[in-house]
Order: C-alpha cells, then sequence, then structure tokens
C-alpha cells in the first residue's frame, strides 16, 4: 500500500505526559526491592533478578542522548550507511509477525523508536497502515523526505486515537527510562489479541553471564535496563501479555561499524581504527550469532 494511504501520526493528540515518579528501589518487573548488583554501577533486583542502571538520569538529559550524533559516531559510525543490514535483520523479523498474525495484510502498525524508518520501509506496503515514533528529530525528518509516516516525541505522551494491530519496540526497550509505562500504554492501544514485538539484549545468556561487566550491551547512560528472557516475559505478563514467541536471532552488522565500536568505542583507540578503517576487507558484512539478543512476542489477553 502507498503511503499516501497511510494515517496520518501528526494528527494525533499530545497529552500531558505520565507522572514518571517512581521509588528507585521498586523493581518494575516484580515490585520487589533492589539491591546492589554484582555488576558495578547497575542494581538488581534481589527478588527476580532484573538488573537496572541508576536512573537518576533527568528526562532531558535523556531526551539528549538521541541526537543525531547517537547515529553518526556515539553509537553507530553511520547509521544510514548500515541501512542494507539494517532493513535485512528487520525482514529477517517479519515471518514471525506474519505467522502470528494471520491477517497481517490488514493491520494497523506502529513502530516505537523508529529512528530513520527502515523498519518501515520493509513493511508499509505489506500492511494496511504503518507509523513510527522517535525522539531523535533528526531521524525523524529523513524519514519524512523519504515518504514515510511518523513523528517526532514521547510516545507516552500521544493519544493514537484508535485501537492497533501490532507494535513494535526493536532494540529499544533498554533505552527507556520507564518501559513498564510503555508496555501499560501499549496494552491500551492494541485490540485485544493484538501483538507486542521486541527485541533486546538477553542478560540471562551464557555470554552475559560470562563476560560479566565487560558485556558488550552493558553500557548506560544509552542502555538503562538489562532483561533476560525470564523477567521480560514477567513484565509483559505483568503489562496484560502472554508471551507466545522467544527466540535468538543472529544479527547482520557491517564490518566497519563493528571494527569502529570495538576499538575507538570500547578499547578507545580511535587512531588505530582510522588508521585501518580503509582497508577492503571491512566492506563485508558478516552474520554472527552469540545468542545474547532475543526476539520476544506478546499477545494481547481479552480484558
Amino acid at each position: 500500500m502507498s503511503s499516501a494511504t497511510q494515517p496520518n501520526l501528526t494528527s494525533f493528540t499530545v497529552r500531558p505526559a505520565v507522572d514518571l515518579a517512581v521509588p528507585s528501589i521498586c523493581c518494575l518487573v516484580c515490585s520487589g526491592t533492589e539491591m546492589l548488583s554484582y555488576l558495578p554501577g547497575l542494581l538488581r533486583c534481589e527478588n527476580c533478578g532484573f538488573v537496572s542502571a541508576d536512573l537518576s538520569i533527568s528526562d532531558e538529559e535523556l531526551r539528549a542522548l538521541y541526537s543525531a550524533d547517537y547515529f553518526h559516531g556515539n553509537e553507530y559510525l553511520d547509521y544510514i550507511a548500515e541501512a542494507q543490514s539494517l532493513r535485512l535483520n528487520f525482514r529477517n523479523r517479519l515471518p514471525v509477525l506474519r505467522h502470528l498474525l494471520p491477517a497481517w495484510s490488514e493491520a494497523d502498525l506502529l513502530e516505537i523508536g523508529c529512528a530513520y524508518g527502515f523498519f518501515l520501509e520493509e513493511v508499509r506496503n505489506e500492511v494496511r497502515s504503518a507509523c513510527g515514533i522517535d525522539i531523535c528529530r533528526e531521524a525523524i525528518e529523513n524519514a519524512l523526505e523519504r515518504g514515510l509516516n511518523a513523528i517526532a516525541g514521547d510516545y507516552l505522551t500521544i493519544d493514537v486515537g484508535r485501537k492497533l494491530d501490532v507494535i513494535t519496540m526493536w532494540d529499544t526497550i533498554e533505552h527507556l527510562k520507564h518501559p513498564d509505562l510503555f508496555i501499560q500504554k501499549a496494552a491500551s492501544d492494541l485490540k485485544p489479541g493484538g501483538l507486542i514485538a521486541l527485541t533486546t539484549g538477553d542478560i540471562g545468556s551464557v555470554v552475559a553471564r560470562l563476560r560479566g561487566r565487560s558485556w558488550r550491551m552493558i553500557h548506560p547512560p544509552t542502555h538503562l535496563h538489562y532483561f533476560s528472557v525470564s523477567t521480560l516475559k514477567k513484565l509483559l505478563h505483568r503489562g496484560g501479555f502472554d508471551v507466545v514467541h522467544v527466540s535468538h536471532p543472529g544479527i547482520t552488522r557491517n564490518l566497519r561499524s563493528i571494527l569502529y565500536f570495538i576499538l575507538a568505542l570500547r578499547m578507545n583507540r580511535p587512531v588505530l581504527y582510522r588508521t585501518i578503517k580503509s582497508w577492503p576487507i571491512f566492506d563485508l558484512r558478516i552474520t554472527s550469532n552469540l545468542f545474547d539478543i532475543m526476539y520476544i512476542v506478546g499477545r494481547l489477553r481479552p480484558r
């Protein structure tokens, strides 16, 4: 379906922000008491094992992290240059959604954390409507220039105005200060039987447990929460969802981006990175699977 038939996200109404004041000692998964984790700088719930970072960062500071620099040099080397790899990763997630939602072609879909809209490009001709929202204004402006239906803003402060069939959050939930509120709002915005699909790191994986504090997914303040399969299932169940799919898919990345992440960001060796980054071998893309990224889909229970 062409983008001209998509609902206009700019018509969504903005309402007062949700009161986000919650006690820091309260686990958002099970409401248990949190204690200092064995991982420095992180908290771990003594009841369910959920791990989170220091949440004293303000909403304004958090929003400032996700400027254009986040996608071009801070978290990613060049997000736009990674488009082919990113689209392939998104494409590989679609068979699960098609299987779980037989009326896929009639679905109304919203992507939270849509960035530049590469997933929206993959699905907009498959479903009835595909819309996105992200807090990075520069990314949304780029998506709009390519004819996608997207809006810059905070999902918690918009009224979608209709019930949806699918909400996706690809590599997003770990960035949210209060992911429990996002899950609750998604439940209110979905039709009964609607799907919420998420990917995020799995801190319960073998690799994460072996690597400890050095696990590649641990880098606050951009990653604030660290779920295991168990704790994410608990959060979804508490929000009104039954988990209907769990898997650990492989991830395709450009070798140059991997090199940048390891040398420039993790090892603080930018000179070495600049010395070898032009080698032709780093133009290649590889797919790897450390089984530390999980793909989980929940179905909203009838009320």
